[in-house]
């Protein structure tokens, strides 16, 4: 089954910069919006259509993802970018705007949970072993005061709980230093941001920003290379 992993944070906080050291002929991106990357990008790297492609309807991630798990063996990394952009294009779709009126005002948000759920999660036990696949998400404030994944509403949050289905789940935190602005990724919880991660992966709260890095140790530590105490 192939490795998912969650790594969100608020606009600017460098999830899509954290890509910059993994190598492109490994990598495919999809993104919803086609926008250029953030970081400096070799001729031939990513190329639309080859190992960057665009897509903003929801219900075409899963079998973009099991296509690429069976037919692309080279790609060890899908890149999901931006998946809270796929939320807004669903919810401003003319479809879902004119499902307005009685059972269908309800239902639509039903069908929209269902097709979230089922682009990260239909057919993920038959993605192969050596597939990581993460999701880049914008977070919110949650009623407790803690900052998660942001969702469309409670029943994602509720009923769903999309960080639950994570093992891995990152948050991109920026401090400000009299050096300026320092991008970390989060490696677990605190009293205010969500994240989560495997005992003893991570000998530090916070790490430098960069995902090539954290794939590695993650691949490490489950080939039991990495000397953990308990």
């Amino acid at each position: 089954m192939a490795e998912l992993i969650l790594y969100m944070g608020p606009s600017g906080c460098g999830k899509t910069t954290s890509l910059r050291n993994l190598n492109p002929k490994e990598t495919i991106i999809i993104t919803p919006n086609g926008k250029s990357l953030p970081f400096p990008v070799k001729p031939g790297d990513y190329v639309k259509g080859k190992n960057l492609l665009t897509t903003n309807e929801l219900d075409m991630l899963n079998p973009t993802i099991t296509l690429i798990s069976k037919d692309k063996p080279e790609i060890k990394y899908i890149i999901v970018e931006d998946f809270t952009h796929y939320f807004t294009a669903r919810i401003l779709s003319q479809t879902f705007l004119n499902r307005n009126t009685g059972n269908e005002a309800f239902q639509r948000w039903t069908d929209f949970g269902a097709s979230v759920y089922q682009a990260l999660f239909l057919n993920s036990s038959v993605w192969r072993d050596n597939l990581y696949i993460i999701i880049l998400h914008h977070t919110d404030i949650k009623e407790d005061g803690s900052i998660g994944f942001k969702s469309a509403g409670k029943l994602l949050d509720n009923t769903i709980d999309i960080p639950s289905y994570f093992n891995y789940v990152f948050h991109g935190v920026i401090e400000q230093t009299e050096a300026g602005a320092n991008y970390l990724i989060q490696t677990n919880r605190d009293t205010i941001r969500q994240a989560k991660t495997p005992y003893g992966l991570f000998p530090t709260l916070r790490i430098p920003n960069d995902l090539q890095a954290i794939l590695t140790r993650i691949n490490d530590y489950k080939q039991g290379k990495l000397k953990i105490t308990f």
